[in-house]
């Protein structure tokens, strides 16, 4: 019965920690004395992307995908794309990859099963994996001051299509501009 007991929350563990990795982490931070309301315009900032030498990054179909995906979630939300000079904010983002590891021990046994139990033990699992981040920021266009930043991370999976690439970055600026304005 206690066996039945362990393994069932282990498993419970086991299925929250794999449904947590599955998406994506979001945070916001914003200036609480701005006046987001008054926001209705937007255009990319000016100028040319930095580049970071990372050819994952510095990938122009990937800055294509997130300048798209965000202008369609802006659109939907009643924000109109404009000039730069009419623009109440301007929007630009930032890629990062960084190495990630993570450790996990996990109860076991081995033996056999019955009125004499086993041996009872724990197994480390490490995995190393990369960890993608995208920061989507929002700068008043006449103080050039950051009034928002929204930052999605999530594993960085590769083998994709250009379709299912376009459906997850368009997910994942979903999610960061959920929080949008903040209310």
């Amino acid at each position: 019965m206690r066996s039945r007991v362990l393994w069932a929350c282990i498993l419970a563990s086991t299925l929250a920690t794999i449904q947590a990795c599955s998406g994506i982490k979001v945070s916001t931070d914003y200036d609480p004395s701005a006046n987001f309301n008054a926001l209705r315009s937007y255009a990319w900032l000016p100028g040319p992307k930095k580049k970071t030498g990372d050819p994952r990054i510095d990938n122009p179909l990937l800055n294509d995908r997130i300048r798209r995906a965000v202008n369609n979630t802006l659109t939907t939300r009643g924000y109109r794309k404009v000039a730069e000079g009419d623009a109440d904010f301007f929007v630009t983002f930032h890629l990062g990859i960084d190495k990630k590891i993570d450790v996990t021990e996990i109860p076991s046994t081995w033996g056999y099963a019955g009125r004499w139990g086993g041996m009872y033990g724990t197994e480390t699992r490490v995995d190393q994996y990369e960890e993608g981040t995208l920061l989507i920021d929002f700068i008043d266009a006449e103080k050039d001051d950051l009034l928002w930043r929204g930052s999605g991370q999530t594993r960085v999976r590769d083998g994709k299509t250009p379709e299912e690439r376009e459906k997850s970055v368009q997910a994942a600026v979903n999610a960061i501009l959920e929080k949008f304005p903040p209310q």
